[in-house]
């Protein structure tokens, strides 16, 4: 399955068939005022299914805020949607907490830990759970060290290779007199077996380097992107911030370290993948001309894996013909520069070029003195617009861009139901999204072939009242998407075959 999967998505850009889809609803999911949220962790290798669900958003892999006071609750489904069994998710030795929940290899891998107080250490374990949701073996420790607290902004998790073959462990350390910072990194086989274990030392204070994010090769390089300021007063003008790649090889030994930069550019945001059919880093994002927080074109950076050499930089405006896209859009004064666009994805082509997949978001917040409460009461308004789809060449240059027109309102709500899930089926881009955050809105289904052609579909009515929550989504197959959705006011797991 991995293979398969592997193969569809590095043919991206390159096939265009023809999709056409068929949609199966689970029986109704009951509602669990402990676990409202949802998340769709994959299929094993019958094809059944793992549901995840917790009472704080698991939007992201990396998303762990407050999971001290986290819980869980795992689901098991069948090829029918049927469950086939629920329970609360909790780890095989007292006293212990989870970090972190993954599916790896078709089964699921649960980090957890204990924290000694008195003593100031965190011990981790790794335990894998079989399909009847016991435990397999004992856990395993991976990990302990002394701190009298966790790390907040980076906290301890598992990031899977593509090939989910290797897994990495990591976490930072700060230095007593807080100038740089440390990422210890455990890298494990499909055992959890450890194959190394690497400290990899930035020299930068935590409030002078904020990491973003993190990858696992399938050769089992580890590489840590972040952003770097001069100053820690994080000053965004243009010679006093840029992003940071640091990473180790363990074919060549190196510790490895690269800037990422543009000459009278703002870099406003970046994603990065790896390209593990040419062995490559690719980082790419958007720029300005003038501002910290527009968008006026793409910059794209390719680098050896073993060794971070620059292959290529290149930075493209967008054409006078993509901005007349965004019609009503808000720009940047007389700048015509796009704003509040952040970088979702990007997904490798075979050629080495990327797709880069971005959408419009803000959030605003209003509050005002209730005289009867004696407090204040805030409410956050969240707005979720286009999806940007843009076809980067090796070379740097825009291949084609495409907008997905939506436009999505709701408050106090975290944008729950708002947003769009992503995926490759038959060699075409696929979004699904709401058309409006609402029971009676339909429900759309955009594609994009290799070409740049463009085709918006229904996947089901507004009289339908059909509500995908289309960030716990997940793509279990070439063919086969799983996701939570309310039909009226009940909740079900929708799958999308195509």
């Amino acid at each position: 399955m991995r293979i398969r999967l592997l193969i569809l998505f590095i043919s991206f850009f390159l096939i265009n068939f023809t999709v056409a889809q068929t949609v199966k609803f689970s029986d109704e999911i009951k509602e669990n005022k402990y676990a409202k949220y949802m998340r769709t962790l994959g299929a094993d290798e019958t094809g059944n299914i793992y549901v995840l669900r917790s009472n704080i958003s698991l939007d992201t892999d990396r998303d762990k805020s407050g999971f001290k006071n986290r819980v869980y609750f795992l689901q098991y489904l069948n090829t029918e949607l049927k469950i086939i069994w629920e329970k609360e998710l909790l780890t095989s030795f007292e006293d212990g907490h989870i970090a972190d929940v993954q599916l790896n290899n078709g089964r699921v891998v649960v980090v957890g830990f204990l924290n000694d107080r008195k003593a100031k250490t965190y011990t981790f374990y790794i335990q894998a759970l079989n399909d009847s949701g016991t435990w397999v073996g004992k856990p395993k420790e991976i990990d302990r060290f002394s701190a009298s607290e966790l790390d907040d902004d980076d906290r301890p998790g598992v990031i899977n290779s593509q090939d989910e073959l290797s897994m990495a462990f990591s976490y930072r350390k700060i230095s007593a007199d807080k100038k740089y910072q440390i990422y210890q990194v455990l890298i494990m086989d499909t055992s959890f077996s450890i194959r190394y274990k690497k400290q990899i030392e930035i020299e930068a204070s935590m409030e002078s380097y904020v990491p973003i994010s993190f990858l696992l090769s399938d050769q089992g390089s580890f590489f840590a992107l972040g952003i770097h300021y001069s100053t820690d007063k994080k000053v965004k003008n243009q010679d006093e911030v840029y992003y940071e790649l640091h990473g180790y090889n363990p074919v060549s030994g190196m510790v490895l370290h690269t800037q990422i930069r543009s000459d009278n550019k703002f870099l406003t945001d970046v994603g990065f993948s790896i390209d593990n059919a040419n062995k490559r880093v690719i980082a790419a994002g958007f720029y300005s001309d003038k501002t910290t927080y527009s968008v006026a074109g793409v910059f794209y950076n390719s680098f050896t894996e073993d060794s971070l050499i620059q292959l290529s930089s290149k930075n493209s405006a967008f054409p006078d013909s993509y901005l007349q896209k965004f019609i009503g859009e808000r720009k940047d004064g007389k700048n015509k520069e796009l704003v509040n666009y952040s970088i979702d994805r990007l997904i490798v082509r075979r050629d080495g070029g990327v797709a880069i997949l971005a959408e419009s978001f803000n959030r605003a917040e209003r509050s005002y003195w209730d005289y009867y409460m004696q407090t204040y009461i805030y409410h956050y308004y969240y707005h979720y617009g286009n999806i940007m789809i843009l076809s980067i060449n090796p070379s740097g240059e825009i291949l084609w861009g495409n907008v997905v027109p939506k436009d999505q309102n709701s408050v106090d709500d975290g944008g729950y139901s708002s947003s769009y899930f992503s995926s490759i089926v038959n060699g075409k881009l696929i979004s699904l999204y709401n058309k409006a955050i609402d029971d009676q809105s339909p429900v759309l289904m955009t594609t994009v072939d290799g070409i740049g052609a463009q085709k918006t579909d229904v996947l089901f009515k507004d009289n339908q009242r059909v509500e995908i929550i289309a960030k716990s989504a997940k793509q279990i197959d070439e063919d086969t998407i799983l996701l939570p959705a309310y039909r009226g006011k009940k909740l079900f797991i929708l799958k999308v075959v195509f």
